[in-house]
């Protein structure tokens, strides 16, 4: 297991373990992200979400919450397009930074390269031509974090980037039930990245929904954990 700056020894129970549905573990969602909205709402702060793979299911986790309405705040799914050229240009440049600083200060950070990195700027609105960050890695979860974050205007910005399978990603070959969450938050030691095993790993099922629950699951536990280190 593999974050950019915090390690959560205790979550690989959470995240591995198998659901035979979405429907079968969102009483659990639904309790963590209540937990996390009031955390927000406590400090006046407000959270955004780019998602790929879970299709927007960290976003009604989060909106369940009665609180919902005060502190999440927006949302897309794999925002191909982006908001705001200039937010997605900054989080670009924020998200490259951060991985970078990770990278130098761990022997562990080869899933921060892209396997189309190659020195390009890493973009979520794509020229012709542009080669960019590929699903399923943990600079594309940075990504969506900080765009997440910057054009919405949030304290708070979640990503996902991830394989929901049943088969294996046609592009890279990566595997069902594989990926990455990360939350970028005010600052440094509240930005983080999370592998998710992939699916067969220690439990995990390869159905579609199932993994869907899982990155969010996974989502859902780095948001929270990274909370507690303010």
């Amino acid at each position: 297991m593999v974050i950019a700056r915090h390690v959560l020894p205790n979550v690989s129970r959470c995240i591995t373990r198998g659901f035979s549905s979405v429907g079968d573990s969102w009483i659990n969602l639904e309790k963590k992200a209540d937990g996390i909205m009031n955390r927000l709402q406590e400090r006046g702060e407000t959270v955004g979400v780019a998602e790929t793979a879970t299709g927007g299911l960290i976003s009604a986790a989060l909106w369940s919450s009665p609180v919902g309405s005060r502190a999440f705040k927006g949302a897309g799914v794999r925002l191909v397009t982006g908001i705001d050229r200039k937010a997605d240009a900054q989080g670009i440049a924020d998200a490259r930074s951060f991985a970078n600083k990770s990278k130098n200060k761990s022997n562990d950070m080869s899933p921060m390269s892209s396997p189309a990195a190659g020195g390009v700027g890493w973009a979520l609105v794509y020229e012709n031509g542009d080669q960019h960050s590929e699903t399923g890695s943990a600079v594309h979860a940075l990504e969506l974090a900080h765009s997440a974050k910057l054009n919405l205007g949030t304290n708070w910005g979640i990503g996902e980037s991830s394989i929901p399978g049943p088969e294996v990603h046609r592009r890279t070959g990566l595997p069902s039930g594989m990926g990455f969450v990360a939350v970028a938050g005010p600052t440094e030691d509240t930005t983080g990245v999370l592998k998710i095993n992939e699916s067969g790993v220690g439990g995990g099922s390869s159905t579609r929904s199932s993994n869907m629950a899982r990155f969010t699951n996974a989502a859902l536990d780095l948001m929270a954990h990274l909370q507690s280190k303010q």
